[in-house]
């Protein structure tokens, strides 16, 4: 069979990758491309993508002095930590490292508030009254009918069921993302492994069984959950793809952050 991460060149074999969430200990010989050997990074290392690395990458650390940052999301055998700043802290760059206070507002009270990503932005003294007032008018205009509109259509896809969804989801994705999902985000590869020898000849059945195990981990969450890694894992297409699957049936009346 094709090798199902691809290959690589070893002298003048072509072996096949080793999985996301594995290391090469054997690179395969006597023209044989699956007679190379993987194992199963160990713990505090990963490996986010297939290759031919001999080595595991180690796991970041969010614990690093007076960096401000926290555990967003732990190390898996398939993907890195992702830290993220602490509370009324930010970091305007992509890859951050170090997060800063947010900046705290005297009388003129706040304009912008503190994000993640900036800083917050105060207001001139003169500007109280005015934001005041436009607070007034926002929740006597807007609530509760058009507020929960906004809220709705800003996150729609995020909290959307998905279970009515998995058949074309699993369908769209395909055995080799699904695997790559479940390993980056903390399911064995010898759950991946069983669905792979039990649906040997139906690969559109063992994905799907394969994303309602993760489903049923990630919980209420996993259709954020779901576009935010493919993301991650470089398949914005596949994101936008299975985005669109979500919100094409979706309606405020059956998605649950409309019943908050």
């Amino acid at each position: 069979p094709a090798c199902l991460d691809g290959t690589y060149n070893f002298t003048t074999w072509s072996c096949c990758n080793c999985p996301v969430g594995q290391r090469v200990i054997q690179h395969c010989s006597n023209g044989n491309k699956k007679d190379g050997k993987c194992e199963i990074c160990e713990n505090g290392k990963y490996n986010s993508e297939p290759s031919n690395r001999e080595t595991c990458h180690p796991c970041t650390s969010c614990a690093q002095a007076n960096a401000n940052l926290e555990v967003e999301e732990e190390c898996t055998i398939g993907r890195d930590t992702k830290c993220r700043c602490k509370t009324d802290h930010f970091c305007s760059s992509e890859s951050c490292t170090i997060c800063h206070p947010c900046k705290k507002c005297g009388f003129g009270g706040v304009k912008e508030a503190c994000t993640a990503n900036s800083d917050a932005v105060c207001n001139e003294n003169g500007g109280v009254i005015a934001g005041i007032i436009i607070a007034v008018i926002i929740i006597l205009v807007l609530i509760p009918g058009a507020v929960v509109g906004i809220i709705w259509i800003a996150s729609e896809y995020f909290y959307v069921d998905i279970d009515p969804h998995l058949s074309d989801i699993a369908r769209e994705l395909g055995w080799k993302n699904a695997r790559n999902l479940a390993l980056r985000t903390g399911i064995s590869m010898t759950t991946a492994e069983s669905y792979e020898m039990e649906y040997r000849n139906d690969a559109e059945e063992r994905t799907l069984q394969l994303l309602l195990t993760w489903v049923e981990k990630e919980g209420r969450q996993a259709s954020k959950k779901l576009i935010e890694n493919l993301v991650d894992m470089k398949q914005k297409k596949k994101a936008e793809q299975i985005r669109d699957i979500l919100l094409k049936h979706s309606s405020p009346s059956n998605n649950p952050a409309s019943n908050c």
